[in-house]
């Protein structure tokens, strides 16, 4: 699955930086946050080199922090926003100076003065995609699911996949329970219990599951070679196999869906501390850059100007009706402090069943 278009946008000007300890700087990224456009340019411009490591799992990345004992290798590292409590609480995370990002007044409102982009009344990241859960389905082989029964039943079996810890709310809904959690958040017990009955909900209908997929990649690679014909996943990945001629859709299903943000934040004590301000301000400093981000991984932006820049085609990609985005919650930070700790537990036991 190719991206579409990058290459064609110019990043703007970019401002060298007066000093910088080393003229290198360590990324931490998913697919597509980095283009290779705007790598090129700010290389030239700033004589900063980026060396960017692609990373997929959110454990994953949290667990190498913190091995790394407060000694970061990274310089910037990529947290979703509803998962950054996490690093915050585990002092992985640099709190952002808004006087040294210049730049922050590019990020829509809405996004820059949300609640998860904030703990103990600190921003804590960039926010720079927005990012929906649903289910991606493969149009010639099925008519738009309304509900998330379609991934439980018997004649499905064997021809669908989840990531487990992003569809699990969505199954806690479709069960009757809460899956953002708030009506729990005084009494986990209650929580655990909605846990471990979604868990066991979830091993029992194993049958149904070609596979557990951790990269947007692989489900869009299940979807394109026919192995599955419906999938729980992300807003972005369906975009682009639309957008690349697959005969895929995406739907909110009528239980709910999900929505949060992708961005960048700064690691605690992070070695080149000014190259890592002048990339972000730099990466802020245009919509063509926020627009060439949302070609490249088939999400929304949260930087200000990006849609007039986009095509007819990929705008429609891109929009949901409006009681689709109706049902859409967003992950509430505290809550999510608790809650996801339990279901990566559950995780690990329905892998394991």
């Amino acid at each position: 699955i190719g991206a579409a278009g990058v290459g064609a946008l110019a990043a703007p000007s970019l401002i060298r930086p007066a000093s910088a300890q080393t003229s290198t700087l360590n990324v931490w990224s998913y697919s597509g946050f980095v283009t290779d456009e705007f790598r090129r340019k700010f290389e030239a411009e700033t004589g900063i080199t980026v060396n960017l490591r692609l990373v997929s799992d959110q454990g994953e990345q949290f667990n190498l922090m913190v091995a790394e004992g407060g000694r970061h290798s990274a310089d910037i590292v990529c947290v979703a926003g509803h998962r950054f409590y996490q690093f915050v609480d585990a002092g992985l995370l640099e709190p952002v100076d808004l006087d040294r990002l210049s730049n922050w007044s590019q990020v829509e409102e809405e996004y820059a003065v949300a609640h998860w982009v904030s703990r103990r009344g600190r921003i804590w990241g960039v926010p720079l995609v927005v990012v929906t859960t649903g289910l991606i389905y493969n149009t010639e082989a099925m008519e738009a699911p309304e509900s998330l029964a379609v991934m439980f039943d018997p004649a499905n079996a064997g021809r669908t996949s989840y990531q487990i810890q992003d569809f699990f709310p969505l199954v806690m809904n479709y069960l009757g329970f809460d899956g953002s959690a708030r009506a729990y958040a005084h009494d986990h017990a209650i929580a655990q219990r909605a846990v471990d009955a979604t868990r066991d909900f979830l091993i029992e209908h194993k049958d149904k599951v070609r596979r557990y997929y951790d990269a947007a990649t692989e489900v869009q690679q299940l979807l394109v070679n026919g192995d599955v014909t419906v999938a729980a996943g992300s807003s972005g990945p369906a975009a682009q196999l639309i957008l690349d001629g697959f005969p895929a859709g995406y739907v909110i299903p009528r239980e709910g869906g999900l929505a949060y943000a992708y961005g960048f934040n700064i690691a605690a004590g992070a070695a080149n501390m000014d190259n890592a301000y002048t990339f972000l301000n730099a990466l802020l400093a245009s919509p063509e850059n926020g627009a060439a981000i949302v070609r490249s991984t088939g999400f929304n932006s949260a930087i200000k100007g990006v849609e007039p820049l986009l095509s007819d085609a990929e705008r429609a990609v891109l929009a949901l009706s409006a009681d689709e985005r109706a049902r859409l919650s967003w992950v509430d930070v505290e809550t999510a402090a608790f809650i996801f700790d339990l279901i990566d537990t559950a995780a690990e036991e329905i892998r394991a069943a």
